[in-house]
């Protein structure tokens, strides 16, 4: 990274239009206030919506998936 360079942290959040029904996404900096969102057709109301995170794992005792093809061979095959 150069110097002088900062990262921006950006999310992506799915929102609903209360007015409307649309669902849409906004990306923002994690740190931004997020009071003015509007949907795209301007109508102020609108809802995060929350979704949940799937975490994907295996019991013990359980084999681990054989690797695929494309395997860059680091580890992460399982």
């Amino acid at each position: 990274m150069r110097e002088g360079t900062t990262l921006s942290r950006v999310a992506a959040y799915d929102y609903r239009c209360r007015t409307c029904d649309g669902v849409f996404e906004v990306r923002r900096g994690i740190n931004d206030d997020v009071t003015d969102v509007r949907c795209p057709d301007g109508h102020p109301d609108v809802a995060r919506i929350w979704s949940a995170t799937a975490v994907v794992g295996r019991s013990a005792g359980t084999p681990a998936p054989a690797a695929s093809a494309g395997c860059c061979g680091g580890g992460c095959c399982g």
